[in-house]
């Protein structure tokens, strides 16, 4: 215990010399520990987001097609790449190779046979040759292939009586049946095919297969000329021939078995049993062509050239520059991977220390010490990042559309100088990302700047039009100044090539086709990416509590229900709101501040006297003052309270926060003087009452935080103030100017807003200017009476 008591005894003599420590050390036994890491949690979510949406794991693809490479392109890997041309010539040769499928339907054999039959029994019937009717005659006519002229009449009458003997044998033609079932196996297995119904295209034109119709899984595969009519027809002609020398008298039974046989031959071919099947035959031409293994072409390492030097990457140097990326993708190593992704980590790092220590030493470091400024800067330049790099791809190359979006709405929401520092760092990151060269990280600086550059106040629907076309102008200037300059094309690097062979024959028309291509369409995205900005100003207003010129000129329309209401209700009030306006305008305009911002705030700064407008002397008239029954504390009270009510009403009507800062700061933390002199003569005046404090008797605040609420503040007093001078000459004017410019300082009201003694200087003669504009004297004429 001892010890301890000596130790802190010695920290407590150390700290008694007043030496100081680091600010780093006093930070952190100062500083809010759980509020610094949520921020920095805030960041390094951010960060994280940004690497694994970029893919930095990964070497990027920074090639493009129609770039002109100023080498040949030799590949890195050993890898191999299909010869398509070649593996498309052996699939369709193996599609031409196929079998194709052939449905056999037999029933068209049958009804055959059953055709044959009726024409046979009709001839069975006949008494004899001469008796014959018509419809016999031509039946047996059918059967007579030698016709019916005079000379034959005699032999086709010996040919009816054979054929009368042999089938009379068989009244039932059971055997005519067997004999065709034995000659016929073949037809009715395999079918009938008048000719080829699939092209060579189609598949094999020597061999088909068949499938059974009444029988699916039954599937043979057959030679065109066991199935083909016109030579089917012999074949069976010999079949049937024998089929009847068996079955029937061996001395007539082969000649009506060729009678027979030339029946059926000559209609065979009205009998077709085959159809081609194009749903399997595709099936199986498919499936064999997708059996093929591909060409390869192999590239080795070192050797292969994927590229050549100064012609423009067409589709074929494309695909080849992407295999061998992928091919280098899949041969990294998880260590490598690891590498580059803490490779890029530095880089952002490095970029948020440089951008962070503006913001928090130049600029407003609120945006670095607020969680959900923070957030929202950070969450509006990831994804400005990360979709310039998937914009940047080769099939869409989009990129200018989200960083000019990203550096319009930085210029409104954060102001021109820090909107070009974060673009710069954008522009960077994207550009490191991708792979790309100096050249584009030209162009994407000179879009995003100009555009930066040139948003400035807003104050009509057409004006971010006019910076999308200015800014495409100039970015389509600067890519084919940095073109010829590097000597590329389209939106690839610079390449570098010998001027001599560049601009000998048609390559110089290549170049400069390709870099106006790419203006071209670097300037349409410039203006597509202003006029999607101009319909999301008023979500970017809502999101990022900032207004534009066109929004405050809207909210400062004399139509808006708070004037008007003002108006009525406090006249005079209203009255002093709209010189204030006036001359805090002017002011704010000479210091190159928000003239209009003040302009839109002094109309609104005194809205919360509208609870009690008859407790303010501008709106009193010549009847009682209302402050004369109240002690001087509740009057202060009173004056004080239009401060929180005006703050009130305006978040009520969903004013812009800014609009609110001006109601609470317009005071600071002043003195209400008269009510304050008041009690202390009364104090005086009252030996038993206690003292008066000055901290009863101000404001409740804050002090101005920007140079806008400064000059409302002075514009607020001085106007006041100069409606008691009885005469107020430009000396009056003057004086009264100064003393309240130097009483608010003296009393500390700028100490937080960053005021300068020039800018209070130009403050103070603009002031003088306006007010003297205001009561300036006028000629009094002879008839003229006093009022």
């Amino acid at each position: 215990m001892s010890g301890a008591k000596k130790q802190r005894a010695g920290k407590q003599r150390i700290e008694s010399l007043g030496i100081p420590k680091p600010r780093f050390i006093e930070w952190w036994n100062r500083g809010d520990k759980s509020d610094w890491a949520m921020l920095a949690s805030i960041c390094l979510i951010s960060a994280s987001i940004v690497l694994l949406l970029c893919q930095t794991w990964a070497p990027p693809f920074a090639y493009r097609h129609g770039e002109i490479p100023s080498r040949d392109l030799i590949t890195r890997v050993t890898f191999e790449v299909q010869d398509r041309e070649a593996t498309e010539l052996a699939r369709e040769q193996r599609r031409r190779e196929v079998l194709p499928f052939y449905r056999n339907r037999t029933q068209p054999l049958a009804q055959l046979r059953g055709a044959l039959k009726d024409q046979l029994f009709l001839l069975l019937d006949a008494p004899s040759y001469e008796q014959m009717g018509p419809d016999r005659q031509r039946a047996f006519t059918q059967f007579d292939s030698r016709g019916e002229t005079a000379e034959q009449e005699n032999s086709s009458a010996e040919r009816f009586a054979m054929l009368q003997s042999v089938l009379s044998a068989d009244p039932e033609l059971k055997q005519v049946d067997a004999a065709l079932d034995a000659a016929m196996v073949s037809i009715y297995r395999h079918g009938l095919l008048q000719s080829n119904q699939h092209t060579p295209e189609q598949g094999n034109q020597r061999l088909i297969r068949i499938v059974q119709a009444n029988d699916p899984d039954e599937i043979d595969a057959v030679e065109l000329s066991k199935v083909r009519i016109a030579q089917v027809g012999e074949d069976l002609r010999t079949r049937l021939r024998e089929q009847f020398a068996q079955r029937f008298d061996r001395d007539h039974g082969p000649e009506v078995g060729s009678m027979i046989t030339d029946w059926i031959v000559q209609r065979l071919p009205d009998y077709e049993t085959l159809k081609y099947d194009d749903d399997l035959s595709e099936q199986a031409r498919s499936e064999a062509a997708a059996a093929v293994d591909p060409v390869m072409i192999k590239y080795r390492t070192g050797q292969s050239k994927l590229a050549t030097a100064g012609k423009p990457l067409a589709i074929e140097e494309m695909t080849l520059l992407q295999r061998e990326w992928e091919e280098i993708l899949g041969h990294m190593r998880l260590p490598d991977q690891f590498a580059r992704m803490v490779g890029y980590a530095g880089m952002i790092a490095a970029l948020y220390l440089l951008c962070g220590s503006y913001i928090f030493f130049v600029d407003d470091r609120s945006l670095l010490l607020d969680r959900g400024k923070l957030a929202k800067l950070l969450a509006v330049f990831a994804v400005a990042v990360t979709l310039g790099y998937h914009g940047a791809r080769d099939q869409w190359r989009i990129e200018l559309i989200p960083l000019v979006m990203t550096s319009i709405l930085a210029a409104v929401v954060y102001g021109r100088e820090l909107a070009l520092l974060l673009m710069a760092a954008v522009c960077l990151s994207v550009t490191l990302l991708v792979g790309a060269d100096l050249a584009e990280l030209v162009t994407l600086t000179a879009a995003c700047t100009s555009c930066t550059l040139l948003v400035g106040r807003i104050r009509s629907r057409t004006h971010l039009l006019y910076v999308g076309l200015v800014s495409g102008v100039i970015t389509i200037a600067t890519v084919i100044g940095v073109g010829v300059v590097t000597v590329q094309t389209l939106s690839g690097g610079g390449i570098g090539l010998e001027l001599e062979p560049l601009y000998r024959g048609p390559q110089l028309n290549t170049v400069i086709l390709g870099l106006t291509r790419e203006a071209l369409r670097a300037g349409a995205w410039i203006l597509v990416s202003a006029t999607a900005m101009n319909g999301l100003l008023r979500l970017v207003e809502k999101a990022f509590g900032v207004q534009t010129d066109l929004s405050l000129l809207e909210l400062g329309d004399a139509s808006h229900p708070l004037l008007r209401r003002l108006a009525q209700r406090a006249p005079g009030t209203y009255n002093h709101s709209i010189n204030v306006a006036s001359i805090g305008e002017a002011a704010a305009d000479a210091i190159g501040a928000h003239g209009l911002l003040v302009r839109v705030g002094a109309y609104f700064h005194d809205i919360g006297k509208m609870f009690k407008p008859e407790y303010f002397i501008e709106n009193q008239g010549a009847g009682i003052n209302q402050h004369d029954t109240l002690q001087p504390a509740m009057s202060t009270l009173v004056i004080i309270a239009h401060v929180k009510d005006g703050a009130d009403l305006a978040r009520s009507h969903h004013l812009p926060q800014r609009l609110v800062e001006f109601i609470l700061e317009h005071h600071g933390t002043t003195l209400v003087e008269y009510f304050y002199r008041e009690a202390a003569k009364r104090s005086e005046e009252n030996p038993n009452s206690g003292s008066v404090s000055d901290k009863d008797f101000r404001y409740p605040g804050p002090k101005p935080q920007t140079l806008e609420s400064a000059v409302l503040m002075l514009a607020d007093a001085v106007e006041s103030a100069s409606r008691t001078l009885v005469d107020p000459g430009p000396a009056r004017i003057q004086g009264l100017v100064d003393a309240i410019a130097q009483k608010k300082v003296a009393d500390g009201q700028f100490d937080e807003c960053g005021l300068t003694f020039r800018q209070l200087h130009l403050i103070r003669q603009s002031l003088v200017k306006s007010l003297t504009a205001i009561y300036h004297a006028r000629i009094k004429y002879p008839d003229q009476q006093s009022a």
